[in-house]
């Protein structure tokens, strides 16, 4: 990637995250590239991936992919057994990507708590390609898990984790 394209897709996703009203994510080593606010290295593959969505849409079979299920309390309690199973020990039990599994990644996990906020991840298709494909193709650890879940254990994680990791459901 470009290092100029980058920087100002870091800085727009920084503006971004706060014209949505977002705190900058919490829980990673400071890096020269937190000044200001700037989201940390962490954010990197997401954001090819979210720049590779925007230039190039969402790949197919995920273009159109959709949970036409409700955030029920057991889809959402599955979700949170999911996150347990396959996610915490990257992720964190809060999500925040400071998982031990993690630790040493480079880039680092991605702060879920925090993209749960964000508008991509209200986006099915947007998930939908994020779980079942992982990170490879943007120099991520993060594996795909379209072999290893069924479709329906990852919607019901992707509910949890648009939820803002919460089995709790909504409202």
């Amino acid at each position: 990637m470009n290092r100029y394209l980058a920087t100002g897709a870091i800085a727009a996703l920084a503006l971004a995250a706060a014209a949505f009203g977002q705190p900058a994510p919490m829980g990673h080593r400071i890096m020269p590239q937190q000044k200001w606010g700037m989201p940390g290295p962490w954010v990197m593959a997401n954001l090819a991936r979210h720049q590779q969505a925007i230039m190039q849409g969402i790949p197919r079979p995920y273009d159109s992919a959709r949970d036409s299920t409700p955030d029920t309390a057991e889809k959402l309690s599955r979700g949170a057994a999911v996150f347990v199973q396959h996610c915490q020990s990257c992720h964190g039990p809060t999500g925040v990507g400071n998982g031990q599994a993690g630790e040493e990644l480079s880039p680092a996990p991605a702060n879920l708590a925090w993209l749960a906020r964000m508008p991509m991840s209200r986006s099915d298709p947007y998930m939908a390609w994020t779980v079942a494909e992982g990170g490879a193709a943007f120099e991520s650890e993060m594996p795909a898990f379209k072999d290893t879940l069924s479709e329906s254990e990852r919607w019901a994680v992707i509910a949890y984790i648009r939820n803002g990791l919460s089995a709790e459901p909504p409202g």
